[in-house]
């Protein structure tokens, strides 16, 4: 599965300050960040797309771009 990197985070974007549910640290200004996916969750159409193998809107969480690859922020 490959991850989209967002950022880095402007002063002003609206999750500066809020926490990493992996690390528990606050997202600052100039992080790189990225959406792991966790499944259809409680919408009941998305669970019917999700398993006959279809696309549908998922609920996702925002992370670290290292707490969610391993990888360092400045590095693909």
């Amino acid at each position: 599965m490959t991850l989209r990197k967002f950022g880095p985070k402007m002063p002003d974007h609206p999750t500066v300050g809020g926490l990493c549910p992996a690390c528990h640290m606050a997202f600052k200004e100039g992080d790189y960040t990225c959406l792991v996916m966790l499944g259809p969750g409680d919408n009941l159409e998305a669970r019917a797309l999700a398993r006959a193998g279809r696309p549908y809107t998922a609920v996702a969480v925002e992370v670290h771009w290292g707490c969610g690859t391993g990888k360092l922020d400045n590095v693909e």
